[in-house]
């Protein structure tokens, strides 16, 4: 699939068909110039060839025109189309209205990715989402982006199995939800954009596949992907013991880490002795909590019921950081007025933060399964899944600061 080359399939076999013909003709043809061996060698070559092409073409012309066409795919199948209610797709293919959508965190699935951060996504994903590209006035390309340092989580080197080409034929249908910035949610004009919206777009292009996605409701996902009404999903969903019957998932694509945010002029040491009784905020009961306890005993524990109150203890001095889910705090790390910065490393823990980011398709359907693997390893090789990354986040979660 990495490139279409558009012949008429009818006239190749016909050009195999008459080359062996011409072949055995070739021999006589030889025979007869044996006093001129290279000659008729030469010649019965050229000859051959050129009465290859005569009878190709005689047969072609007179073979019927659907004939001609059969059997023929598209060059460049269509793009990912983002069904929107007024569209042209089937009624069974269309994206459901903004009333109808559950707010973020309503999954019936507990332990999955998506919890509420309690930060105004409206509010502040313009600042977590400027491209990179913009800040730096630099061109972001794939190729670069392939040899860059970047952070990914995709195995390049691992051997993965060609896709059924079936798969390949049929495109996908895939499904997400929105009310879940920066990764899945909606314009002023109520069109489904975001990472994962974009990722999509991409998989679908690197695998020269055509492609519809569907904005749904988040807790139907399981139950669409389990009766086979949608082939993938992209939305954050998470690996519950309750869904494992029902969903799988591909390779993770992004993980989740914990981050502390501090004052941007703190100059906060974040190892486990410098933060000995300071005092660091938190959502309480969430997984964050329970790693600071795990890892951070000393700390002097804030909890809190959002990110607001967080953030307004931080900006007041009465706390030292945040800590939580990096992602949840961009839009603060990334505020126009540069009040707040991540202090430290990434933290990294399957066991609290779960293993991250990927698609989810339906418990054993290992042929679409392998079909995601294949594609997100291709846009890894490629430098585009990095080059994704930049343009969707204006900083580096990854990093240490």
């Amino acid at each position: 699939m990495d490139c279409a080359i558009n012949l008429n399939p009818l006239l190749i076999d016909i050009i195999c068909r008459c080359a062996r013909f011409c072949r055995s003709f070739s021999v006589l043809f030889c025979c007869l110039f044996q006093s001129i061996r290279l000659f008729g060698q030469i010649g019965g070559q050229f000859v051959a060839l050129l009465l290859t092409l005569l009878m190709a073409q005689s047969l072609l012309v007179a073979a019927p025109a659907s004939a001609q066409t059969a059997g023929l795919a598209p060059a460049h199948p269509a793009p990912l189309i983002v069904a929107q209610a007024n569209s042209d797709q089937p009624p069974e293919f269309q994206i459901i209205q903004p009333g109808d959508m559950p707010q973020q965190g309503s999954g019936a699935a507990g332990g999955d990715a998506r919890t509420d951060g309690g930060i105004d996504a409206e509010a502040n994903v313009n600042n977590a989402l400027t491209p990179r590209s913009t800040l730096t006035e630099e061109p972001i390309d794939s190729e670069g982006w392939a040899k860059s340092d970047f952070t990914g989580f995709i195995d390049i080197h691992r051997r993965l199995r060609q896709p059924d080409e079936t798969l390949l034929e049929d495109g996908l249908r895939l499904v997400t939800a929105d009310g879940f910035a920066p990764f899945n949610f909606r314009d002023r004009a109520g069109a489904p954009i975001g990472y994962h919206v974009e990722l999509a777009r991409s998989f679908c292009e690197q695998l020269n596949i055509a492609c519809t996605i569907k904005v749904v409701p988040f807790e139907t996902i399981p139950d669409l992907l389990a009766d086979g009404e949608a082939d993938a999903a992209l939305a954050g969903l998470g690996r519950h013991p309750d869904l494992q019957d029902k969903v799988a998932f591909s390779n993770v694509f992004l993980k989740r880490p914990g981050r502390f945010l501090a004052l941007a002029d703190s100059g906060l040491k974040t190892d486990v002795a410098s933060m000995d009784g300071q005092p660091i905020a938190f959502i309480g009961g969430s997984a964050h909590e329970a790693f600071l306890r795990a890892y951070f005993e000393r700390i002097n524990r804030v909890p809190v019921n959002d990110l607001h109150a967080a953030r307004a203890l931080l900006a007041e001095g009465k706390v030292v950081a945040i800590f939580g889910d990096a992602f949840q705090l961009l839009p603060l790390a990334t505020e126009r007025n540069g009040t707040f910065r991540f202090a430290g490393k990434p933290y990294y823990d399957d066991y609290f933060f779960g293993d991250g980011m990927s698609f989810a398709y339906k418990a054993g359907r290992t042929d679409i399964g392998n079909l995601l693997d294949y594609g997100l390893q291709k846009l890894a090789k490629s430098g585009r899944l990095a080059e994704l990354y930049a343009r969707h986040f204006a900083l580096d979660v990854y990093a240490t600061y």
